[in-house]
């Protein structure tokens, strides 16, 4: 084997980094060979790819991503930064991003943000060191600088989970994949006020931080104007997301507002806190209380009583970032308007919240 790049191990001894040139020279072929057997098949004969790969196999070859990057110009990886990994909400749509983009040749790099521009800010800058072809952000706020570094970089960005709606938000800084946090604040208000519900509330955690849960409260406390009803009924946590800490809103909103008759938590999981709560307590769901989630998380159809809550299409946001990115990679048009996923409630309608009542039928 020739003498590759020296790095040290986990043992603290020198090793030697398999190349492209060790594996073309135990498959007796040239290095450009080697490098097409591996990633361009269909150009070498199936006997010569056999040999190359028998030899990558015995010398246990890992390509080296990052040099394939600077040879191109673009590296294959491809960050996507999510606000949290203290609940399930990414999961579906990093499902849906892996449906596509590893087939085409990309590798995601995962992380979190942790609902701050600064840290955002910090992790645009280390990725951006990987030449990466494209990146995935959470959300439409940005700092300053990771506005500047991504524009500079001149690679495709694509925006996930809120939705760029003139007088609620700022402008993608490209493509756009969500919904409206503020549309949602507002028909969650009139579904449980055709309920019947008249004292509803917001519980939610980082809400002062989160800019999409700023705006749906917002929305939700305009459509409570709207129709005459308290706004005043917001329980607010500085704590990360968890069981407990809906368990400790709830607790804390009845203290507070004993006249409370609907709560609206920001995700499934504080929701299922306070159901666990309401069970405790002897507080009968959906008589005495109404509890509705947010995002249509697992949980939620296995509750009991069944969480009624707002079904985002996860899946898709994530399946159609994954397609705009590679149609973009791939050369087609530049020019996308956001696209607008919307949401759902009555769909998703189960044992949480009483019914609303149907409109009378026209007599034919």
């Amino acid at each position: 084997m020739s003498r590759a790049t020296a790095e040290k191990s986990i043992t603290g001894r020198k090793r030697q980094r398999v190349t492209i040139t060790d594996v073309a020279r135990l498959a007796g072929v040239a290095t450009m060979t080697a490098s097409r057997a591996l990633n361009r098949p269909e150009m070498v004969s199936e006997e010569l790819r056999g040999r190359v790969l028998h030899a990558a196999a015995e010398l246990n070859y890992i390509p080296d991503r990052a040099a394939s990057g600077l040879a191109s110009g673009a590296g294959l990886a491809l960050p996507v930064l999510v606000s949290t990994l203290h609940h399930s909400v990414y999961v579906q749509i990093l499902e849906g991003l892996e449906e596509r983009l590893p087939a085409a040749g990309y590798q995601i790099m995962l992380g979190s943000t942790d609902y701050s521009q600064e840290k955002e800010e910090r992790l645009v800058e280390a990725f951006l060191g990987w030449r990466p072809s494209a990146v995935v952000l959470s959300g439409l706020d940005h700092s300053e600088r990771t506005v500047r570094l991504l524009r500079a970089s001149g690679i495709p960005v694509v925006e996930i989970m809120d939705l760029a709606v003139t007088g609620e938000t700022g402008q993608p800084l490209d493509l756009n994949i969500g919904f409206s946090h503020g549309q949602v604040g507002g028909a969650v208000v009139e579904y449980l006020a055709a309920c019947g519900y008249r004292n509803v509330a917001y519980a939610g955690t980082l809400t002062e931080i989160d800019p999409r849960s700023v705006r749906r409260i917002e929305g939700f406390q305009r459509a409570l104007k709207r129709l005459g009803l308290p706004h005043h009924l917001i329980g607010r946590s500085d704590l990360p997301s968890s069981l407990a800490v809906g368990r400790d809103l709830l607790s804390g909103l009845l203290s507070e507002f004993p006249e409370l008759d609907a709560v609206f938590f920001a995700n499934d999981e504080l929701a299922a806190g306070a159901l666990f709560e309401c069970m405790r307590r002897r507080i009968c769901v959906p008589e005495d209380l109404a509890i509705m989630g947010f995002s249509d998380e697992e949980i939620a159809s296995h509750l009991y009583p069944a969480l009624t809550t707002v079904r985002i299409p996860r899946h898709e946001i994530g399946r159609l970032a994954a397609d705009l990115l590679l149609a973009r990679l791939s050369g087609s048009p530049t020019d996308q308007p956001p696209i607008d996923v919307g949401f759902e409630i009555e769909i998703v309608q189960r044992q949480t919240t009483r019914t609303p009542p149907r409109p009378p039928q026209e007599k034919p």
